[in-house]
């Protein structure tokens, strides 16, 4: 065989194999795009799942504390986070996470 039959040869493998892989890469192509849409959703129901959970937790404070109660538990809280700023307590981070539910609570609660 001569030099140029057997490029042509390789060059005709090489496109045969190209056309054979061609339907797995065009798959692969689609199993990222799926996977990159599936994480999308899994951090867009994580968000949902958490901002649940906070409300959740809020309905059930407004269950134990009902009405002006609740506004003053929510006064107290304030005035122990300032105290624990004021030391410098690592504490005082939670504290004003969990002022700032029963402040999301307190502004959707509908008025009675």
């Amino acid at each position: 065989m001569h030099w140029d039959d057997w490029e042509k040869l390789i060059r005709r493998e090489r496109e045969q194999r190209r056309q054979e892989e061609k339907p797995l890469h065009d798959r692969i192509h689609q199993l990222e795009a799926d996977l990159y849409f599936a994480r999308q959703e899994i951090r867009h129901l994580q968000r949902e799942k958490k901002e649940l959970w906070e409300r959740s937790q809020a309905v059930a404070l407004g269950t134990v504390f009902p009405g002006r109660e609740l506004e003053e538990v929510k006064k107290i809280l304030e005035e122990a986070w300032l105290e624990l700023v004021l030391v410098a307590s690592p504490k005082a981070e939670g504290l004003s996470r969990i002022i700032g539910l029963l402040e999301r609570y307190l502004l959707g609660r509908s008025p009675r």
